[in-house]
């Protein structure tokens, strides 16, 4: 491992805006990584814990090619670590992904110096940047690796292309590993004597994993090639997708909060001149698949997607925009793929845009920019402010440009979808049938969690570990729209109103908020008031609180059909404060149907007024610990807030002197109802 110092050139107005009307995006970060030799970004996560973790390659005091590089940086673009891994040959990370543990994990490949072989390669890192695994795969004379998604709680799912000894055989290859990279199974497929490469890939609810990419022909053209296997490695199905007279690629797969999936890469089909950007969406409960393509002349192909603002956030390269170089482009779609907005950046020699992290928001885009023959890596982040515009605004926006990729668009919608093989590829996807019926609608999450007081206050030691659990078990195992985590020095005063204040802005009628809190409450007896402590809070002065009076408030003014705030922290069961009243528990399509249609506002509290317990079990609080097991322990389809508590509430009271409750909470708006988690 080597280490190599980064500085940071800001770029200004990079973007360059298509329209007068208002303005949506507000930077807050432009970064580009300034070396004296080539380096980019090919792989992003937002870690839990509030950190960006990166891959993809440098040259930068390298041994003679490009090295693998890991970085991890603070949201506003500060360098926390890096690392290089490599030798004299080209070696670049692909793609990483943070384990349920909150390690990192990474692959890539390497040219071995002494064969002369490409390997495949695992990486895994700690939040610190201590390697604690490393595993090189030379199964053949070439493989490299794409992609990597998690499992469980100690394997991975890898995707890539492997070359058969003696021929030029690439096949499609899908494996899984253990948390220390050792292979535990291989599966490889496609059209023999021809290349299949698996660009990405997917792990459902289900524990069914979905491999996609594309696959060629004798004419040497590709189609699209879309695989199922399950938790053991066995084929569900493999279907070819598209026409045998084109050239396809899918480079970007995800669930929608809807159930759907989401495929997008580029075409050459009814195209404009070369490859056009391509979305897919399929939508198994109407057996459809939508298809959209677009671009212009030259080639332009789209890199990532994923679910963003009840629509989807997309982003590509695209060669039509100006003087045929590489350039970054950026677009909005609703959930019929219509374009809401679209943008480029088109100021420099080229911009490439590989990967996407969205959160409540805004976005962040990371890839490269080139000026003056050397390519530097770039981070770019905005804030989102189209909620705020009305939808003839938004209308404005599209399409009004000379770098409008929109101007040829080919829609295409197939109705009673049927598939060769084994069955439905993506089966196990669609919510349970008993919630047909049902209107249900975003679910959005605010985590909160503070170790790191000071002054007056003493640090805690597993409040954030706390936060960081439930947040990982909510993305794993239940569905949640988009999550805002606020830990340590990134959850102040104002960051924690500024996230309620986005939440009465965003939510709609019949979304659905879980608000987490773990750390510090004080109760003012004078005041006959309890209170939040955020970071930064280092006296005991009320002005440096959130008084749950506050909360109270902006939970009335988030506009949702069910809210449920969950506090760990001393004397926050002052948030009840009024009258109560008890739904009875009843496992039925009935029973979820009528509590989900009864709007609610309610709390869990790990105590009343009165301190309660940081330590407990297995590095949690005793409630938090318990809370952990009743979602994870959980096998039904649907669990409601009453149930979780019915489940923690006697352990908790036999195993410390806190006394959790659970209520609605006053003067905010409850009718009754429930806030039920829905599993994926």
């Amino acid at each position: 491992m080597k280490t190599v110092t980064l500085s940071f050139l800001i770029l200004f107005e990079l973007f360059l805006f298509q329209v007068n009307a208002q303005e949506i995006l507000t930077s807050t970060l432009k970064h580009q990584l300034k070396l004296t030799s080539d380096n980019s970004i090919s792989s992003a996560i937002k870690s839990t814990d509030g950190y960006f973790y990166t891959t993809g390659y440098t040259y930068n005091n390298s041994k003679g090619g490009k090295d693998i590089w890991i970085a991890k940086f603070s949201i506003d673009g500060k360098l926390i670590w890096e690392q290089t891994f490599g030798d004299i040959n080209n070696d670049e990370g692909t793609a990483l992904i943070e384990s349920i543990s909150g390690d990192i994990a990474i692959v890539g490949h390497s040219i071995n110096s002494t064969s002369g072989y490409t390997e495949g390669v695992f990486l895994k890192f700690d939040v610190n940047g201590k390697l604690l695994a490393q595993s090189s795969y030379k199964i053949s004379p070439f493989i490299k690796l794409y992609d990597i998604k998690v499992f469980d709680k100690k394997t991975f799912v890898i995707s890539g292309v492997r070359k058969e000894m003696g021929d030029d055989d690439l096949n499609f290859v899908v494996m899984k590993v253990n948390d220390k990279g050792v292979k535990l199974w291989q599966q490889q497929l496609g059209t023999k004597y021809f290349t299949d490469e698996a660009m990405c890939l997917m792990v459902t609810p289900q524990q069914e994993i979905l491999a996609a990419g594309y696959t060629t022909n004798e004419k040497k053209l590709q189609q699209i090639y879309l695989v199922k296997l399950d938790s053991y490695g066995k084929i569900i199905f493999d279907e070819k997708l598209g026409s045998e007279s084109e050239q396809n690629n899918i480079l970007a797969i995800s669930e929608t909060p809807d159930n759907k999936v989401l495929l997008a890469g580029y075409t050459t089909l009814e195209s404009n001149g070369a490859e056009d950007m391509l979305v897919i969406l399929y939508d198994k409960q109407k057996k459809t698949i939508t298809k959209k393509s677009f671009g212009k002349q030259n080639s332009d192909k789209l890199t990532s997607i994923q679910p963003y603002k009840g629509g989807y956030l997309a982003i590509g390269t695209s060669k039509s925009l100006k003087e045929e170089n590489e350039y970054l482009y950026v677009v909005k779609l609703n959930k019929e793929l219509e374009v809401e907005w679209e943008k480029t950046l088109v100021e420099a020699q080229s911009t490439i845009g590989n990967d996407l992290v969205t959160d409540l928001d805004g976005f962040s885009i990371f890839g490269s920019i080139k000026n003056s023959d050397v390519e530097n890596a770039l981070i770019v982040s905005f804030k989102d402010n189209s909620s705020s515009l009305s939808p003839e605004d938004l209308a404005s926006l599209s399409s009004k440009s000379e770098y409008s990729l929109f101007s040829n668009v080919v829609t295409e919608e197939f109705d009673d979808v049927t598939y060769r093989g084994s069955g439905d590829p993506l089966k196990g996807l669609n919510v349970s049938k008993s919630l047909d019926d049902l209107k249900i609608g975003n679910y959005y999450a605010l985590i909160i969690g503070i170790d790191k007081y000071s002054g007056s206050w003493t640090p805690l030691k597993n409040a954030v570990n706390d936060a960081k659990a439930i947040e990982t078990l909510l993305k794993s195992k239940y569905k949640f729209h988009q999550f805002k985590s606020l830990y340590n020095e990134t959850a102040t005063r104002e960051n924690i109103i500024s996230a309620l204040e986005w939440l009465v802005t965003n939510v709609k009628p019949e979304d659905n908020v879980f608000i987490y809190y773990s750390g510090h409450g004080e109760f003012k007896k004078e005041l006959n008031k309890g209170y939040w402590v955020p970071y930064g809070a280092t006296t005991m002065s009320t002005s440096n609180y959130i008084s749950n009076s506050d909360i109270q408030t902006f939970i009335k003014g988030i506009q949702s059909q069910h809210t449920l705030l969950v506090a760990d922290a001393c004397f926050s069961g002052d948030i009840f404060r009024g009258n109560t009243i008890s739904v009875p528990f009843e496992n039925s399509p009935k029973y979820f149907k009528k509590v989900h249609s009864l709007k609610s506002r309610q709390a869990m509290t790990s105590g009343g007024i009165e301190p309660v317990m940081d330590g407990g079990k297995d590095g949690h609080s005793v409630f938090a610990y318990y809370l952990l097991k009743a979602l994870k322990e959980n096998n039904s389809e649907m669990m409601d807030a009453s149930q979780i508590y019915g489940a923690l509430k006697i352990p908790v009271y036999n195993n410390s002197d806190q006394s959790p409750d659970f209520k609605p909470i006053s003067k905010s708006g409850d009718e009754g109802g429930q806030f039920i988690f829905m599993k994926k």
